[in-house]
């Protein structure tokens, strides 16, 4: 199977039904609601597709804001009282193309684009509200750190822009 560098969902020709991530919330926003995010420009769908034009992994992201007081100290330290960052609000890798690194292809490729936004329009960090303790601990081995280490139900987490690049060193090794 041959799969093609990340790029923008395009609901005309990408292949969405197949899809099958095992997780039926994550299949049915792909499905139904990632066009939609974008036509209404609340959400952007990065994809990754094989040589059939069929979806083998996607992630969504959008701008969004923290507020500082409820911000750890890292992350709200100099900052005003919203704090711009990028959120991955989804990201699903089809179970046929399981093992094949796209998940991590695709956190990398939406890192790049942080520190792109951070250079144009400030960007302080990515963060990523996980869906269960699995998918957390999946993105702790990227560097992203929990708002709250001491509350085993919080799965939001965030990577400082400022640490994009030592994350991606890291992950390329």
């Amino acid at each position: 199977m041959e799969f093609y560098r990340p790029c923008p969902l395009d609901t005309d020709k990408h292949r969405r039904e197949e899809f099958d991530c095992t997780d039926a919330s994550l299949n049915e926003w792909l499905r139904r609601y990632a066009g939609q995010n974008r036509r209404r420009d609340t959400a952007a769908t990065w994809v990754v597709v094989d040589d059939q034009s069929r979806v083998m992994a996607y992630a969504c992201v959008s701008m969004t804001s923290v507020d500082r007081s409820a911000a750890p100290d890292e992350l709200a330290k100099g900052t005003p009282r919203r704090i711009p960052a990028l959120l991955i609000g989804r990201l699903g890798v089809d179970r046929r193309a399981a093992g094949h690194g796209l998940g991590t292809a695709l956190v990398v490729h939406i890192l790049q684009k942080a520190v792109e936004i951070n250079h144009t329009a400030a960007c302080r960090a990515v963060v990523v509200d996980a869906l269960n303790p699995d998918a957390f601990r999946w993105w702790v081995r990227f560097g992203f750190v929990p708002f709250d280490p001491e509350d085993e139900h919080n799965l939001d987490l965030y990577l400082l822009t400022a640490d994009i690049e030592r994350t991606i060193e890291a992950l390329e090794r």
